[in-house]
């Protein structure tokens, strides 16, 4: 038996700007974005995948630096 007293037919959808891309909806994007990239330039370049990698994990982590202490979210 559910305990919640919200109707989920009665909860209003947002406007049109809540439908826009946040900062953070991007940065979220860019970080696994950067992964697909170091894997697909392993494939097709003679660079090892291990430095690839690394560069990727250090671009992830300015992502994640930028969104949590640079412009932290309000």
């Amino acid at each position: 038996m559910a305990t919640s007293s919200r109707d989920p037919v009665q909860v209003q959808r947002g406007d049109a700007a809540d439908r826009t891309l946040s900062r953070y909806d991007l940065l979220l994007g860019v970080i696994p974005a950067v992964f697909v990239v170091a894997f697909v330039v392993a494939r097709v370049s003679p660079l090892p995948l291990s430095t690839l990698l690394g560069a990727a994990s250090l671009l992830a982590a300015v992502a994640v630096a930028d969104g949590l202490f640079v412009n932290p979210p309000r």
